[in-house]
């Protein structure tokens, strides 16, 4: 311990008498270790970070499901509340299944509302935590049973530190979510964020009382249709079964409960085609078979920060090097008077992880600072991240200043040899420092990664302009999408319509708006509901997913979506009409090749149904990806589908 203090002190003094060099390599290595730093703060929320308080994080797993469409398998994590049920019924590998979502809702009533998230669970997600309620109780079984569920809430922690000042008297009050007055019967405990710990919810509430006002007025029941997908599943393997037995176990279970959707769907592609297969990934949906392109970007750009943070400790291992090679001849003079080898060396790791220390507190008041920025483009802004209050992200910032000092501490290490005479006959002559064989590596080394990294932005900048010029199939920047947020209110169905219409009418009177319309959904937000058929074709979803919109007049205007033929939704398509529709230009050569789409029948919901006649074909858009195939969607009118 004596040595190491000594050969500190001896550090501190050296880095002293030199204080240019000294803040130069700080700051060099800051930037290095602050942009690895800060990237490890989002990654790892995004990828590897389980939910806090998540009992067995190994064996929770989320449920995807897989069919082939157009001989193209595709996954995904949305079902249906009937499946899950099945899945749920059917399967014996898991000691535990819960299902799950998660939506703003306005939080209060009138003017006091205000959107926040709200986790919408089932019962069963409390028992995946070791999390018992800090006040109250959880709900229960039996109070989130279909159809209506049971009004009652769970708040978050810091909800009821804020909203109501940690009252015990909480319980038993009522608080307005959404439409439904809820009873407050329970507080999670401190750190409890359910399965979201970047943008956390402020209150839990029954999955069935949610969908229950959700679906009122829908036409078929909400817990017993297979066409509503709204919800995830979560499930916890038994101790005993591993991953691929209960992958099969679920993909038996998703083959009986395709079976029995088959009798309500008879345009259902066959099992034998669609292949449907279920089973188990991360409960990490960034680490899910769908990644998405913020952990897409998000991992590059971590790669570039390890680029950046190598060629910091190249250029400061330079430094050093040269530093060290100055100062041959005192090393040797050290040596000849009785120094050992490997107390020198000491010094030299030392000195070295000295400046890695410093470089890495202050690499840490980068990240803090200089990172809020990537963290608000990557990380939900209500997620309250701090690289300074974070010990995993501390401990890699540690791990990473720990590297970077033995790194940039070898490149002086490998030229002290055994040449003692040499040296003190080199002294300081001049071309040592240039004929160093390290050197030369180490300019090398910085040179290779710079080109790396000007051919990386290089291949960005090419993908950019490429995406820009992508056809979208509307026009982005005139365009405003305005959502309508109710606080809380609730409207019966004639004043819903009424205020719907009264508010497209004001905002097509709005000086320098050309266009106004409304929609069901929205660009890259699709909608996936209802059967069709088409005569001559058995299973019109074998040949793909098939996109539904239903919107008003001067649509196709109002996002700039040209129609190739035909004409779009217009005043006179109302509800005492022939229903009409529109199609994409891939839809309408998906489903009649070579023939003209005007006039053709398509029964919507049932084969029962009465025909809805395509009236126009419009240019493709973009489904959910850039680099999707053009999607196949359809446009009806909400007055003769969506009234509301």
């Amino acid at each position: 311990m004596d040595t190491l203090l000594a050969d500190l002190r001896y550090a501190v003094r050296q880095l002293a008498r030199s204080p240019g060099f000294t803040l130069g390599v700080v700051l060099t290595l800051a930037l290095g270790i602050g942009a690895n730093v800060a990237m490890f703060s989002v990654v790892d929320r995004m990828l590897f970070r389980p939910p806090p308080l998540l009992h067995d994080a190994g064996a929770t797993h989320r449920i995807y499901l897989a069919q082939t469409w157009s001989g193209k398998e595709q996954a995904g994590g949305y079902m249906q509340y009937a499946r899950y049920v099945d899945l749920t019924s059917w399967t014996t590998a898991f000691a535990r299944t819960a299902a799950f979502t998660e939506h703003d809702l306005a939080i209060g009533a009138g003017a006091e509302a205000r959107e926040m998230r709200v986790g919408i669970v089932s019962a069963g997600l409390f028992g995946f935590f070791d999390a018992p309620p800090a006040l109250g109780r959880y709900f229960t079984a039996a109070e989130d049973s279909p159809p209506n569920g049971t009004a009652v809430a769970v708040l978050s922690h810091a909800f009821w530190q804020t909203r109501y000042g940690g009252r015990r008297e909480v319980l038993g009050t009522t608080l307005q979510i959404g439409p439904t007055v809820y009873t407050i019967i329970g507080i999670a405990p401190e750190g409890f964020v359910g399965l979201w710990p970047v943008q956390r919810p402020v209150a839990f509430i029954p999955i069935t009382s949610h969908a229950s006002a959700l679906a009122a007025g829908r036409r078929e029941t909400w817990w017993t249709t297979y066409s509503w997908q709204w919800l995830s599943m979560l499930a916890q393997r038994k101790p005993a079964v591993s991953v691929a037995a209960a992958n099969a176990d679920l993909t038996n279970a998703y083959l009986r409960s395709y079976a029995a959707q088959r009798p309500g769907s008879p345009g259902m592609t066959p099992a034998e085609i669609a292949r449907p297969h279920a089973f188990v990934a991360s409960v990490l949906s960034e680490r899910g078979p769908r990644e998405s392109s913020f952990a897409k970007v998000a991992t590059w750009i971590s790669g570039v920060a390890l680029i950046v943070l190598l060629i910091a400790c190249a250029n400061v291992a330079n430094l050093l090097l040269a530093r060290a090679l100055r100062r041959r001849r005192e090393i040797a003079v050290r040596l000849a008077l009785g120094v050992s080898r490997a107390r020198l060396l000491s010094q030299l790791f030392t000195e070295s992880l000295l400046l890695a220390l410093l470089g890495g507190l202050a690499g840490l008041v980068v990240a803090e600072w200089g990172g809020a920025v990537l963290r608000a483009q990557f990380l939900a802004k209500s997620s309250d991240v701090s690289v300074l209050g974070d010990a995993r992200t501390l401990l890699f910032g540690g791990a990473a200043a720990l590297c970077a000092g033995l790194l940039t501490g070898l490149a002086p290490a490998l030229t002290q040899h055994a040449d003692v005479a040499g040296d003190l006959k080199a002294g300081a002559r001049e071309g040592t420092f240039q004929r160093s064989r390290v050197r030369i590596a180490l300019l090398v080394l910085q040179g290779a990664l710079s080109v790396v990294l000007l051919v990386g932005a290089g291949l960005f900048v090419r993908s950019l302009r490429h995406v820009r010029v992508i056809p979208l199939g509307y026009d982005v920047d005139p365009v405003l999408l305005v959502d309508l947020n109710l606080r809380g209110m609730q409207l019966d169905s004639a004043r819903n319509v009424a205020l719907r219409r009264e508010l497209l009418e004001t905002a097509q009177a709005v000086p320098g708006v050309e266009h106004a319309s409304r929609q069901l959904t929205v660009p890259f937000w699709n909608f996936r509901d209802l059967d069709l058929h088409v005569g001559g074709i058995d299973s019109v979803h074998r040949l793909g997913d098939f996109y539904q919109n239903a919107v008003t007049p001067e649509y196709f205007s109002t996002l700039g979506t040209r129609l190739l033929r035909g004409r779009g939704i217009e005043a006179q398509d109302g509800a005492h009409t022939p229903r009409v529709m529109v199609v994409s230009d891939a839809m309408a050569k998906t489903l009649w090749p070579g023939r003209d789409p005007i006039g053709q029948c398509v029964k919507v919901g049932a084969d029962t149904a009465p025909c809805t006649y395509v009236v126009g074909v419009a240019e493709n858009i973009k489904s959910e990806q850039l680099g999707d195939d053009p999607g196949l969607f359809y446009y009806l009118s909400t007055a003769q589908w969506h009234p509301e």
